[in-house]
């Protein structure tokens, strides 16, 4: 069984945050959707759907007959019923286990969510389980690399890339996925690196709202020294609101299509 640590929680505050981190990225999502030149599958299913922002764009660019919102949070899944459950199905289900609680879907997606799972191999394993009978196409948006010339953007990415190794995870699991898609079984159909120029006061503001939840978190509790992760969090809210200049950050963002 494999087992996740979101380190980033669902909070009202991680809430704002993912609904930040989807305008911010919605145009490369978008790009990615359009490239899989899907139209109108019977089926199309977002994985870690959260409160349901990626799976409101996969319903206008893909328009699917069917759309479902999968996640591990009941949390997520009341606010995305809440937004969206007139048009788009959300269920309860975690990501990693199958079977899923739905028949084979014709097309699945995920955006920053393999880089939270330990064992990204094994799950991607899974999920061609979900599809073997009738095959599908996974389309992936995950990040490969973060550069800043800001020592405290740099350092939170260290951190960040510190924690989440301790639970097993892989904060630039974009530079491993192809290998990965492909020791699981999936095709790789098409796979770019873009690098996608951020704005880092926006990217502060997803930052700040994260340490915010982890810095509570028992590993980095012990781990990480206080008053720096003070200071850091100063700082990114600083950069945040505009008081300090911290030009953009480079991410280097792997998308890819497979297929089974």
């Amino acid at each position: 069984m494999v087992k996740s640590n979101y380190t980033f929680g669902d909070s009202d505050e991680a809430s704002r945050r993912l609904q930040n981190l989807a305008k911010l990225y919605e145009p490369d999502t978008r790009s990615l959707l359009k490239r899989s030149e899907v139209h109108s599958p019977l089926l199309a299913v977002d994985l870690g759907c959260g409160p349901g922002w990626s799976t409101r764009l996969i319903q206008e660019v893909l328009s699917p007959q069917q759309t479902v919102g999968l996640d591990s949070s009941a949390r997520y899944i009341d606010e995305a019923r809440e937004r969206y459950g007139e048009t788009i199905e959300f269920k309860l289900h975690d990501i990693t286990q199958v079977p899923f609680p739905m028949h084979s879907p014709n097309v699945m997606f995920c955006r920053f969510l393999l880089t939270h799972l330990p064992s990204p191999g094994k799950v991607l394993a899974h999920w061609k389980q979900v599809v073997a009978q009738t095959g599908a196409l996974l389309l992936i948006h995950e990040t490969e690399s973060l550069e800043s010339k800001n020592p405290s953007l740099r350092r939170y990415y260290e951190l960040v890339g510190q924690l989440q190794e301790h639970y097993g995870q892989n904060l630039w699991i974009g530079a491993v996925l192809e290998t990965c898609l492909k020791q699981a079984g999936w095709s790789v159909v098409d796979s770019i690196g873009l690098v996608l120029e951020k704005p880092a006061q926006s990217m502060a503001e997803l930052h700040l709202a994260n340490i915010r939840s982890w810095r509570n978190d028992e590993y980095a509790s012990k781990s990480f020294d206080a008053n720096e992760i003070n200071s850091l969090e100063a700082s990114l809210g600083r950069i945040a609101c505009g008081m300090d200049n911290a030009g953009v950050v480079l991410n280097t963002a792997r998308q890819i299509i497979a297929r089974f």
